[in-house]
């Protein structure tokens, strides 16, 4: 195991799921904190926590799709601790429907959040990560809906497609500029979190909760696919073991669920012979 004694943790999203499993691992481990999300509750209570076991934290509650707040994070967060080790560009939130019926307000949210979050972390803490001109890492959480076509989610599909490319793009720039900066990418398939919650954290005023989508079967028959299948999840724990390890081991692409390894095996050979996408099995 590394030593990450003093070493600087930065966690978007860090209230609920990963992120919060990502704050807890690393603290015990002797990190130093910097936490953000848009759930004040959760945020304000595992602050408390951390802080009670003698963990040097620091937070602060946004919108990831509001860059101004996400800039002022990063400039609070190098003033507070002077740099900044491990960046997890972490926060996220799903969505389910059909292509045709699905609301645009949801295709907008998916990607404000799950693309422009990321973009937003970037801009905001790369720079001054290079500037430090040391071995560092930005992780991004993108997920196995960005490696494999799944059909009940596609904005959420289409949004963790483009985190995936991005960080493979951000690498490949971060090399070209001779960085010291190393760019990962966390691809999970299910994990017992409270994702199919997020929905909670939306502004009221770019929803409309009583739009007729929402209340048909075709909604509901998917929706119900994310919350039974988040119970059956991996253990946040281990999956948050196997992604620190990923880390240490400089793995790029971070698979929390080996099973799905033959699938996108297969994914790949399809594209080259021009086969259409098929299911996956589960």
């Amino acid at each position: 195991m590394n030593d990450y004694k003093g070493k600087v943790v930065v966690i978007t999203g860090a209230a609920n799921g990963i992120g919060k499993e990502l704050a807890r691992q690393y603290a015990a481990k002797g990190a130093k904190l910097s936490l953000a999300d848009i759930d004040v509750e959760n945020l304000s209570g595992l602050e408390k926590d951390l802080k009670a076991s003698g963990v040097e934290v620091s937070t602060a509650m946004f919108d990831v799709t509001n860059y101004g707040a996400m800039e002022a994070f990063a400039q609070r967060t190098f003033a507070t601790y002077g740099t900044v080790d491990f960046f997890f560009n972490n926060a996220g939130v799903i969505s389910v429907g059909s292509i045709w019926d699905q609301p645009l307000q949801d295709w907008k949210w998916l990607m404000d959040v799950n693309v422009m979050g990321i973009v937003h972390g970037i801009k905001a803490f790369v720079p001054a990560m290079i500037k430090q001109d040391k071995e560092c890492r930005i992780i991004n959480t993108a997920s196995i809906a960005g490696l494999l076509t799944v059909e009940n989610s596609p904005a959420y599909v289409a949004s963790k497609f483009a985190s995936l490319s991005l960080t493979e793009v951000l690498e490949l720039q971060l090399q070209d500029a001779g960085s010291k900066v190393k760019a990962h990418v966390i691809c999970p398939a299910v994990v017992a979190t409270d994702l199919n919650n997020c929905l909670r954290h939306r502004a009221k005023e770019l929803y409309n909760p009583e739009d007729p989508y929402y209340q048909t079967e075709d909604y509901k028959k998917r929706d119900a696919v994310v919350q039974s299948s988040m119970k059956l999840g991996l253990p946040v724990e281990k999956a948050v073991e196997i992604i620190i390890e990923g880390i240490e081991n400089d793995q790029f692409y971070i698979l929390t669920h080996p099973v799905y390894n033959l699938a996108i095996v297969a994914r790949a050979n399809g594209i080259v012979e021009g086969i259409r996408p098929a299911k996956v099995k589960r």
